[in-house]
């Protein structure tokens, strides 16, 4: 005979909700670092430029790629959760994302010429920028199959604002703008300097406003589930 089933204890219950959490909580930690990292990159891509053309060349960014990427990647996701074919959803959505980011840092790079023509700029950092978007691949991949193994449907949870990221994103722009005029003067590096005090605002903070950030949106049926308004 089959052993009967036991319902897992209380205390087991509790420690599971707790790791449960406490994954989770790592999980933001790491994806503000992340945001914060891609900031500092940002602000610092041209290190001899004035402080306003970092601004913005970095606001140019900020506006293009937070719609672009939230949007496909919200669209993509409930498509990925629904697909009998995994597999094509998947390129897709890697491709999307890849195609976003490279629209909104060529734009970031557009302007920058044309602010400043003559002005020599070293291929590196693009370079290196892109080789980390494409070795992001594969744990983009594992990600994705995440997702579709899980047991609620992306369109019932929680939903990133493009707006309420953007405003955010502006505040700590204006205030890096602001920070870099003043310490240009009496700091050699200053451009530097605001990059990593960017990285350590959004990575400490990122997480203690994350909830300010997330929309709920009413629970599709299984024909409109793809198609949830951005």
């Amino acid at each position: 005979m089959n052993a009967p089933r036991t319902a897992p204890a209380p205390d087991d219950t509790a420690t599971s909700a707790t790791t449960t959490t406490a994954t989770a909580a790592r999980k933001l930690r790491l994806r503000y670092a992340a945001i914060g990292l891609w900031m500092a990159f940002t602000w610092c891509g041209e290190g001899n430029a004035p402080a306003w053309e970092h601004a913005l060349r970095t606001l140019v960014i900020l506006l293009i790629l937070p719609p672009l990427l939230l949007r496909a990647n919200r669209h993509l996701t409930h498509k990925l959760y629904e697909s009998a074919r995994p597999g094509r959803v998947i390129a897709q959505l890697i491709t999307a994302r890849i195609a976003a980011v490279t629209v909104a840092f060529g734009a970031g790079f557009l302007l920058g010429h044309l602010l400043d023509p003559q002005a020599g700029r070293s291929p590196v950092l693009p370079a290196l920028g892109f080789l980390l978007l494409l070795a992001s691949i594969p744990a983009q991949i594992r990600h994705a199959h995440r997702t579709r193994t899980g047991t609620t449907h992306p369109a019932t949870q929680p939903a990133l604002s493009a707006p309420r990221l953007i405003a955010a994103k502006l505040t700590l722009i204006t205030a890096a703008l602001v920070a870099q005029l003043l310490l240009t003067p009496y700091l050699p590096n200053a451009t530097y300097a605001v990059a990593a005090a960017l990285f350590l605002a959004t990575a400490a903070m990122g997480p203690r406003v994350h909830r300010r950030f997330l929309l709920t949106h009413p629970a599709p049926t299984n024909d409109r589930a793809a198609d949830v308004p951005g």
